[in-house]
């Protein structure tokens, strides 16, 4: 009888193993996220791994397709939207960039985390990495990026990393990152200050 119920666990076990899929698990650890905010780290790496850029800023989220991302030094910029509008503000530059935002248009590097975690694999094939990392890379050619790598400690974003087809990868490293605050919409939205060029469709 012992020898049958420890068959069955193994049997159960063997299921619950092979139903466990890098996509899956991804799936798992995103889909409770609904809303994050973090400082960031930006280095860019060249093919030869030369740093040539450095950059540090704060991110926040909230789905669907709300986003704002705040480059604090060395050269201040704000990228922000609110779904339907892209902003593009360069203070030094005193001029605004206003796009359409088209989510559904292009996969890009952030899809996994604007998308629905069940877009995965309509639009990846996921890899699993060591150290709790998963590499996506998009099913279809693009113009933005070959793939991109994101880590995880203690279900939050530590770091994601981005290879472009010039050889250069981008690697974002989060800190005091909060998964589910609570974020007021208006923080997706930008007014262009008073004497502020807007170039775009308002």
């Amino acid at each position: 009888m012992k020898k049958v119920v420890l068959l069955a666990l193994v049997m159960l076990s063997t299921v619950a193993v092979a139903q466990s899929t890098p996509i899956s698990e991804l799936q798992s650890l995103l889909a409770p996220i609904s809303s994050m905010k973090a400082n960031f780290k930006q280095t860019v790496y060249s093919e030869s791994k030369i740093e040539i850029q450095y950059a540090t800023g704060n991110m926040e989220y909230k789905k669907p397709n709300l986003f704002r991302w705040q480059v604090e030094h060395p050269d201040a910029s704000l990228l922000v939207t609110d779904g339907h509008k892209l902003w593009n503000y360069d203070p030094a530059l005193e001029q605004v960039t206003i796009q359409k935002y088209t989510a559904d248009k292009q996969v890009s590097p952030l899809s996994f985390i604007l998308d629905d975690a069940s877009k995965l694999s309509v639009n990846f094939v996921v890899a699993k990495l060591p150290d709790n990392c998963y590499q996506l890379s998009p099913k279809q050619d693009n113009q933005n990026f070959v793939n991109v790598a994101v880590c995880f400690k203690a279900k939050h974003i530590a770091s994601v990393r981005v290879l472009d087809h010039l050889g250069q990868t981008s690697v974002f490293e989060f800190s005091g990152m909060q998964n589910n605050p609570q974020i007021a919409n208006a923080r997706f939205n930008f007014v262009p200050p008073a004497g502020v060029d807007v170039v775009g469709d308002e």
